[in-house]
C-alpha cells in the first residue's frame, strides 16, 4: 500500500501535489480548530463563569474548617469512672432533683445506669440536656413511664461519656 501511494503521488503534476498538500495542511488545520481549539476554548470561558463561584466555595470551606477547629478546641472531654457518678450528681444538683432517689451505677469506664422511682419530668429533660451540653455525657438509652402524679414519671436509662 504505501508502493502503491509513493507511485500514486509521483504520477501527480507538481501543482496538483502542492494543491493535494495546501488542502492537507487546511484540513488538519481546520481539524485541529474543530477537536482541540474550539473545545478547549468553550471549556475555559466556562471555567471562568464559574471560577467566582467556586472561590467563594472554597472561602467557606475555609471559614467551616476554622469553625470546626474552634468548636474541637472547646469540647470538654467527657468525664470517666467515677467522674461519670459526680458529673450525673452534680447536674442532678443543678437540674433540682433530690440525689436520695437517685440509684447510679457503673456499667463500665465510659457508661452509667441511672434510675429514679419517681422524678419530674420536666427536670429529668434539663438534666438530660445538661449533661449532654455541659458534661459530654449523652444519652444512650432510656425508658420513662408516666406515674399517676401529674408530670412526675419513673426513668431508666443508660447514659454514655463521649461522642
Amino acid at each position: 500500500m504505501k508502493e502503491t501511494t509513493y507511485t500514486w503521488w509521483r504520477q501527480l503534476a507538481p501543482r496538483e501535489r502542492q494543491l493535494i498538500a495546501w488542502g492537507g495542511a487546511g484540513l488538519l488545520a481546520a481539524l485541529c480548530y474543530a477537536y482541540l481549539w474550539q473545545p478547549i476554548t468553550v471549556e475555559r470561558h466556562k471555567l471562568r463563569a464559574t471560577l467566582p463561584q467556586l472561590r467563594e466555595n472554597a472561602a467557606q470551606m475555609h471559614r467551616q474548617a476554622q469553625e470546626a477547629a474552634q468548636l474541637k478546641a472547646s469540647v470538654t472531654p467527657a468525664p470517666r469512672g467515677e467522674a461519670i457518678k459526680s458529673a450525673i450528681y452534680q447536674a442532678a444538683k443543678e437540674a433540682g432533683l433530690d440525689n436520695k432517689n437517685l440509684q447510679l451505677n457503673l456499667l463500665d469506664e465510659g457508661r452509667a445506669n441511672i434510675a429514679w422511682a419517681t422524678v419530674s419530668f420536666d427536670a429529668w429533660t434539663v438534666l438530660v440536656a445538661n449533661l449532654q451540653k455541659n458534661q459530654g455525657i449523652r444519652l444512650e438509652s432510656c425508658t420513662i413511664e408516666a406515674l399517676p402524679e401529674t408530670g412526675m414519671a419513673s426513668v431508666r436509662a443508660v447514659v454514655t461519656a463521649g461522642a
